[in-house]
């Protein structure tokens, strides 16, 4: 029973603490969107599809409660949270695996972002890809450590696709 519900708790509480409690201590740009952080980790951990789920329904609402264009977070979760379940497929329970999505994942993530910045402001500087650099660095991090958090809490059960 716990295993059901903790998963959409953390993406539930990730949300709350991206868009109520952290912009209230510190609107830097160096802080990472946990909500993404989870719903990749959960990715991993969980498959595709439910790491597409919880993507869309985090994005939806980041979209919802953010100024962003309704469905562009929406895309960047759900991509991110299935892409985060497909390497959790190909790469099952291997220790680089968090690292390597991670990389991946969140470099397409940091390029959108840019590229959808760019187009909207009409404005580009290196100090945009300097910035998405040093995220995408801390993101890896955190990855790696939300990975092993969220492994211990939620204990997945084996995936058919496991060798047996």
């Amino acid at each position: 029973m716990f295993r059901r519900i903790l998963p959409p708790l953390l993406v539930a509480i990730t949300f709350l603490l991206d868009t109520t409690i952290l912009p209230i201590f510190a609107t830097h740009w160096l802080m990472p969107l946990f909500a993404l952080l989870t719903v990749h980790t959960l990715g991993l951990l969980l498959g595709r599809t439910r790491g597409t789920l919880y993507g869309m329904i985090a994005g939806i609402l980041v979209d919802i409660s953010v100024s962003t264009p309704l469905g562009l977070m929406t895309l960047f979760y759900g991509g991110l949270g299935y892409m985060g379940g497909w390497f959790g497929r190909v790469l099952f329970r291997n220790p680089l695996s968090p690292l390597v999505s991670a990389l991946i994942c969140f470099t397409v993530f940091e390029l959108g972002m840019v590229g959808y910045t760019t187009l909207a402001s009409a404005a580009f500087g290196m100090d945009m890809l300097i910035h998405a650099l040093i995220r995408i660095v801390l993101d890896v991090v955190l990855v790696e450590g939300l990975y092993v958090l969220y492994d211990w809490l939620i204990k997945p059960s084996r995936s058919r696709f496991a060798p047996r």
